[in-house]
């Protein structure tokens, strides 16, 4: 699984995907939804961030 996680308004969002496709279309969703600090952190424990700049 691969997990998203980023700041809103509400507070922190917290989901899954199992690929990584779906999570970097969730993660590009959130940010362009406003939320902050967005990553996916995937089963091995690396972390994406550098989709962000491609959202925006």
């Amino acid at each position: 699984m691969f997990e998203i996680t980023g700041f809103d308004t509400a507070g922190v969002v917290n989901l899954k995907r199992e690929s990584l496709a779906a999570a970097l279309k969730k993660a590009r969703e959130l940010i362009q939804d406003g939320c902050r600090d967005v990553q996916i952190v995937d089963p091995n424990g690396r972390v994406y961030t550098s989709f962000e700049e491609q959202a925006a």
